[in-house]
């Protein structure tokens, strides 16, 4: 199914030439922006290279916009990928450097690497090939330097061990993902194809029927026998239905699928060939409809033979009035089970393609905190909590029209985003086991600015809005306070985004119910009283309403995915 044929060879590499080049500009900009803005990282974790570092990024940058000026000005559309390849060099090179300065073996700036091979395999649509080629290249370009420059000491060499272990597992974790990407895309394009092609049968013969039909309507008036020929050998079902509900006539074609030899002698009531899934649709809307208006057009259904076989049909139907009264009506039947198939083929190919997604952005979440062993299921459970507050908020008058099946979705993908920013906090701080002096909580409190800074730059280079504008809003401002005491900004009431409302007592309330290096976990009847405490001073009145109408749910979740 997912062997692409020949004749299509040239259009699939086209497809991906093309998505290929719309992703190359993205992760181009993404790596000029945030190359020189992960200085504040090297700033607070490796001070005395923090200048030389940030030379290191800038020349980066401007290689970054050089690389962009000449695929612009060479219309390096033709050859994407190996714009891309230059650019996953440069990348590596200069995280490597970085590396190799700091230490080699023992440097945690083994990190960016990974971060550099994750978004090239994720933004780009490459396959599992070359994925392994990408992976094996950043391991190279990690470990030569290091062998070459370094010399090591047996605890930088159990720290380097570690290291290798994270590169290698996040290889083999891109490679499985553009694998699966890859067979996607595939199955996808192959399902359009073969959809484009039933069309195109579809019209042809439907245009041809309704040619013949009306060529052999005009010669209706000459012969009857012309209209027997047609009603006889036209390749949709016509049928005749009477008052009793009992099919009083039917074409060949008909009587050839059911199974039928005997027509003249054989009364077959209507509801025996239906679906038992449909008989109710029929009955309370086509039959409905058939008296109020006279006529139903493309009106799909299921009707079932004698072997149990299943036919997915597209029905029109018109009463037949007599005397000022219906007594029946007509049915035409046209098969449309291929086209049904395809249809659920393609819808099941889009929801593969956003597990895919979904499962790339928790990856990428989870590396901002893969150094904290005590967050465990810590994504899992907010991504829950939101969605709950939410479904319970869209029952509201007020948020009827804005929260929607598509915002739950989305705030279910993007809450996990919401900490992505510590990325560029500091281990010292980060886990450090006791209470934060004044400077330290400064420090912490720019991850907010940090994480909303990085997802506003990726958002930047994406048309229209998509779940990156809720995890920017929830970035920046889920640590603002009802009344107005939070950061970054000092947002109060409404002005703070509703979605980084969910996600304040989301996050708040796996916090406190949470063990962490610097406290315990506190039950949930207490963790209950302190956010019931809080309501109309840190938190939004109505977001606690909602916790509190889903707060045994909330106690569920957490026993499940804590223990």
């Amino acid at each position: 199914m997912n062997a692409i044929k020949d004749y299509h060879l040239d259009q699939f590499n086209n497809e991906i030439r093309e998505m290929m080049h719309r992703r190359i500009m993205v992760i181009m900009w993404v790596a000029v922006i945030l190359m020189p803005m992960f200085s504040f990282l090297d700033y607070f974790a490796a001070r005395e290279y923090a200048e030389l570092f940030f030379v290191y990024r800038m020349g980066c940058s401007a290689a970054f916009l050089t690389l962009l000026f000449i695929y612009r000005w060479r219309n390096g559309r033709r050859h994407p990928y190996r714009y891309a390849v230059m650019g996953y060099l440069i990348s590596g090179a200069t995280i490597s450097a970085m590396c190799v300065k700091q230490g080699g073996y023992g440097s945690f700036y083994y990190a960016g690497l990974i971060m550099v091979l994750i978004a090239f395999t994720a933004i780009l649509p490459l396959d599992a090939m070359q994925a392994v080629r990408a992976g094996l290249v950043m391991l190279l370009i990690y470990c030569a330097p290091i062998f070459i420059f370094n010399t090591p000491t047996p605890e930088s060499l159990r720290v380097f061990y570690s290291n290798m272990f994270f590169f290698i597992f996040f290889i083999a974790i891109v490679v499985v993902k553009c694998n699966v990407d890859t067979s996607a895309l595939k199955r996808e394009f192959n399902l359009r194809m073969e959809l484009d092609s039933a069309s195109e049968r579809l019209s042809y013969y439907a245009h041809n029927l309704e040619k013949e039909v009306e060529k052999r309507a005009r010669a209706l008036e000459e012969s009857e026998l012309r209209y027997r020929d047609l009603y006889d050998n036209i390749i949709d079902m016509l049928v005749l239905v009477n008052n009793t509900n009992n099919i009083q006539m039917a074409n060949p074609r008909f009587y050839e699928w059911m199974g039928v030899h005997d027509a003249g002698l054989t009364v077959i009531p209507l509801i025996s060939i239906l679906h038992p899934d449909d008989v109710t649709l029929i009955r309370d809307r086509m039959r409905v409809r058939l008296i109020e208006e006279g006529a139903v057009r493309d009106f799909q259904f299921r009707i079932v033979n004698h072997t149990g076989e299943v036919m997915d049909v597209e029905c029109n139907a018109h009463v037949i009035n007599k005397d000022g009264g219906i007594i029946g009506f007509q049915m035409v039947m046209r098969d449309i089970t291929v086209r049904k198939r395809l249809e659920r083929d393609l819808l099941d190919s889009y929801r593969h393609a956003q597990n895919a997604r979904a499962a790339t952005i928790i990856g990428l979440a989870k590396l901002a905190e893969y150094r904290d062993e005590d967050t465990g299921t810590h994504l899992e459970r907010i991504r829950e909590y939101a969605r709950m507050i939410a479904e319970e908020l869209s029952k509201k008058p007020d948020y009827s029209g804005y929260i929607t099946p598509e915002y739950i979705e989305d705030i279910y993908i993007s809450s996990i985003l919401h900490d992505i920013g510590k990325v560029g906090v500091p281990d010292s701080i980060l886990l450090k086991p006791g209470r934060l002096d004044s400077d330290e909580f400064e420090i912490i409190k720019r991850h907010t600015t940090f994480g909303g800074d990085a997802l506003r730059a990726v958002e930047s280079q994406i048309d229209g809005i998509s779940f990156l504008t809720l995890g920017k809003e929830i970035a920046y401002y889920h640590h603002e306070r009802w009344d107005g005491t939070g950061y970054p900004e000092g947002l109060a009431g409404e002005d703070i985004p509703l979605s980084a409302r969910i996600v304040a007592i989301a996050d708040v309330y796996d916090a406190l119910t949470s063990r962490r290096i610097y406290k315990e976990a506190i039950p949930h009847e207490k963790a209950l009283e302190i956010i019931v405490s809080d309501r109309g001073r840190y938190f939004a009145p109505d977001i606690v309403d909602a916790f509190l109408a889903r707060e045994r749910e909330f106690r569920r979740i957490r026993e499940e995915l804590i223990g």
